[in-house]
């Protein structure tokens, strides 16, 4: 089994995980099948950041007991993997979890630039994820984790991750250089989203 630890650095909320699933977690995986008996969620977290850890760790060793104890048991919750479609309902995202761990090598995360909004019982996580296969960084991801509360616990309704755009903007844009000296600033464009 592999090891865990997590740790936050400063006030950035950098938190570290690297958990590697054993061959036979993987092994069991590629056979698991994801019930509607999954529902039971007998683990109550005390905070979204507490459930935002365990979601991660679950990842991390491939556990996808744990990774139900930590959705929540409304059927309308929706995971977007990383240039995937949509995915909807309870079963259909803990499946595509478990499709995920049973193809996947070692994966590790290291969890930066979080930013938290909430209210009594609502959380919303914008986080940076930079994700390790097999010890090596492969890619950055920028996600947005919402938590809710249910039946006193904290529990994850809504997992969208994309893959953060790769802009070396201060070489892309040398040439414009002298475009930086205007008198006015230019009006901002409307946001639309």
């Amino acid at each position: 089994m592999g090891g865990l630890f997590a740790v936050y650095h400063g006030l950035n909320n950098h938190i570290r995980l690297a958990v590697v699933p054993s061959r036979q977690q993987v092994a069991v995986l590629s056979s698991f099948h994801v019930t509607a008996d999954d529902r039971v969620l007998n683990q109550k977290f005390n905070s979204p950041e507490e459930a935002e850890i365990a979601f991660y760790e679950a990842i991390e060793k491939a556990d996808i007991h744990a990774l139900g104890n930590i959705w929540s048991s409304d059927d309308s919750i929706v995971c977007i993997h990383p240039g995937a479609n949509r995915i909807e309902g309870r079963l259909a995202v803990l499946e595509s979890f478990a499709d995920m761990f049973a193809q996947s090598p070692q994966i590790g995360f290291s969890i930066s630039d979080a930013r938290q909004t909430s209210t009594d019982d609502l959380a919303i996580h914008l986080v940076r994820e930079e994700i390790e296969l097999d010890g090596q960084l492969v890619s950055v991801m920028v996600s947005t984790n919402i938590y809710h509360i249910e039946d006193g616990g904290w529990r994850m309704l809504l997992h969208h991750s994309s893959h953060e755009p790769e802009l070396a903007l201060d070489e892309e844009f040398e040439e414009f250089d002298e475009f930086d000296e205007f008198d006015e600033v230019p009006e901002q464009p409307p946001v639309l989203h």
